[in-house]
């Protein structure tokens, strides 16, 4: 938890209650993304902000630029360490908004990007860390792993003190396997004054499931039956145009 250590967050003690459903995700060979629902209650002096954060893991990419003055090609590797795998922000809008605009929020130092710059370590050559920096983000962002949306957070009734909210989170297509945290933050005057955590697991299943059992745990049976498929497919294509200008 990179944030543990900001004064506002210590001094977070207003309570917040939260519920997320489902809390485990199966993604079989259909699965093109998944809608989740966050519920909860927070002070009613406050606003919800969520944040939904993947696991931290290493990411190695290639660095493409112009070689001779017009050929494109890999001129390098990038690695970037400590990095998200997931990385999205929720809030709602209103006059009383934390965040006054996407950006804002999103360059936030103690929610947003500027907090995963903290932690990650970048490995290259190149020598401008921050361009790369921005280009990975503009790449996370492109697959839906990175984001941050407005007007999302619906707010109910109020009582004791305190207003319910709701919101409904997109999960993206290619969200990896692993163990999601759901933080919902209680935000007043420019502070954190609460903050609840919720887990939610993805996982893959079906046919999914099975093809990454065999190739990671039966090696030399995952690799006899890719051969067999293939040559089932070529002899299949055979028959189908055969008698059209011979087989393919």
């Amino acid at each position: 938890m990179c944030f543990t250590g900001h004064p506002e967050f210590i001094q977070a003690s207003m309570p917040v209650k939260i519920t997320v459903q489902p809390d485990q995700i199966l993604m079989g060979a259909s699965y093109d993304g998944t809608d989740i629902s966050v519920s909860g209650e927070i002070p009613e002096d406050s606003e919800a902000l969520i944040r939904v954060i993947g696991h931290t893991e290493d990411s190695r990419l290639k660095k493409k630029g112009q070689a001779l003055g017009f050929l494109w090609m890999n001129l390098g590797s990038v690695e970037f360490h400590k990095v998200p795998s997931v990385f999205l922000l929720y809030w709602s809008k209103g006059d009383n908004a934390f965040f006054h605009s996407v950006q804002e929020a999103w360059q936030s130092p103690d929610l947003g990007l500027e907090a995963i710059k903290k932690q990650v370590d970048i490995v290259s050559d190149y020598e401008d860390k921050e361009a790369l920096f921005e280009e990975f983000i503009k790449l996370k962002q492109k697959s839906g792993l990175y984001g941050a949306a407005e007007g999302r957070i619906r707010y109910k009734e109020e009582n004791k003190g305190m207003k319910s909210f709701s919101c409904s989170l997109r999960l993206p297509s290619g969200l990896p396997q692993g163990v999601y945290k759901v933080e919902v933050f209680a935000v007043k005057e420019g502070g954190i004054a609460g903050y609840s955590v919720k887990e939610i697991r993805a996982r893959q299943a079906g046919m999914p499931s099975l093809i990454a059992s065999l190739a990671f745990n039966h090696g030399t049976l995952y690799g006899i039956l890719a051969v067999l498929v293939a040559v089932i497919a070529g002899l299949l294509t055979g028959v189908m145009f055969k008698g059209e200008k011979g087989a393919h």
